[in-house]
């Protein structure tokens, strides 16, 4: 069995925009995955995307804006068993600045994110980078929103009311096919989300969900590819058109098993399996018992379709044999068979085994101490 690793890793925020209030940072998920291409007689898997579950790594993050570097903090965490991670940047260890110090000053500013796997000893790793948008905390107050300051909360655009300002911003709560709180802003003409990448159906992000019901609410019409982290699964849901297949409903066949996030090999094939091998991809099993028991049975291969089967050993060695009465000084006889080895022919006298050569490829020669007297019982058995 073979094992190639490739770190795969797909990450996503709590929603499209990353959302800031007077809070002392923002939340930051991650879900890490480790594709294994696994090579295992009896089957054809690759390119499984399993969770990299119970593992420690070190998140970089580093805030930037058209200028320069305006901070940068790590986080080392350990992954939970379904490859997820969860941290608030801002409460991370700083590198470079202070996170109380950054001029939230309504320009876009960009998020980075490197990650480093401990146990591989390669280092920080480029991920992602994301959008960041300062929106302030709203509170009770008036206007066409429940919010006062520069952010207005609506739940419909239809409970707005004109005029509206060139560049005014809304916090609507329900946008979109999938129903998600998203920041809007006044062109002039409509309003349209801040994140001009928004497009809840076909992101690198995830909506997490509680439950299936929450899912469906959510998503009342899914499209083929939609996907959901799924907090009572704790598992990744793809819609295929009919219904939300989960990550979990993978089984393992023909010969594997799951244990946990692992596939292992053992268990009951399931359909005809062929392992084709090579001068250079040899098959080979090493350490295996010896066997001490004349009743066990050998492996072979069948001539005209190559499928392994059992034989008995008793099968393999069948046994010829003659018996003759002797001459007065009687030593040579003729085998019952063409002799192809003397350990293949046993020569008995009047019961009793006793020693021989070969004189040609018919006939033995008893030693001089067995020389027959006349009717002695010669009995020669040969194997072949």
């Amino acid at each position: 069995m073979k094992f190639l690793h490739n770190i795969l890793l797909f990450l996503f925020l709590a929603s499209s925009s990353i959302m800031l209030g007077q809070t002392p940072g923002f939340n930051y998920q991650a879900l890490i995955l480790n594709t294994e291409e696994i090579q295992i007689p009896g089957t054809n898997v690759s390119e499984n995307s399993i969770p990299l579950g119970l593992e420690d790594v070190t998140l970089r993050f580093t805030i930037t804006n058209e200028a320069g570097i305006e901070y940068i903090e790590e986080h080392t965490i350990t992954t939970d068993k379904n490859g997820m991670v969860s941290v608030i940047v801002g409460e991370g260890t700083p590198v470079n600045y202070t996170f109380s110090n950054i001029n939230w000053d309504g320009k876009l500013k960009y998020l980075n994110v490197e990650l480093n796997i401990l146990n591989n000893n390669q280092g920080f790793v480029f991920l992602d980078s994301q959008k960041i948008l300062y929106i302030p905390q709203p509170t009770n107050g008036n206007g066409n929103g429940t919010g006062t300051g520069n952010i207005k909360i609506v739940n419909s655009l239809g409970s707005l009311t004109q005029p509206y300002t060139l560049g005014e911003l809304i916090w609507l709560t329900d946008f979109g096919t999938h129903r998600n709180p998203t920041l809007m802003i006044w062109d002039g003409t409509n309003w349209l989300p801040v994140n001009d990448d928004f497009d809840p159906a076909n992101e690198f992000g995830l909506i997490v969900v509680n439950n299936d019901n929450t899912r469906d609410t959510q998503f009342k019409n899914p499209v083929i590819g939609d996907q959901v982290w799924n907090q009572t699964c704790g598992c990744i849901e793809v819609f295929d058109g009919l219904n939300w297949v989960s990550s979990k409903n993978t089984d393992a066949l023909n010969g594997l098993y799951t244990d946990g996030n692992s596939i292992k090999l053992g268990g009951n094939l399931t359909e005809p399996t062929i392992i084709t091998t090579s001068d250079t991809n040899t098959l080979t099993i090493d350490g295996l018992e010896e066997s001490t028991n004349i009743d066990d049975k050998l492996v072979v291969i069948d001539k005209n379709t190559g499928v392994l089967k059992q034989k008995s050993i008793s099968s393999f060695t069948q046994k010829k044999q003659v018996i003759v009465f002797a001459v007065d000084g009687q030593l040579e006889f003729t085998t019952p068979l063409a002799i192809t080895s003397v350990d293949k022919i046993d020569v008995y006298r009047n019961g009793v085994r006793i020693d021989f050569t070969a004189v040609n490829n018919t006939t033995i020669k008893l030693e001089p101490e067995a020389q027959c007297y006349q009717d002695d019982k010669i009995r020669i058995v040969q194997l072949y």
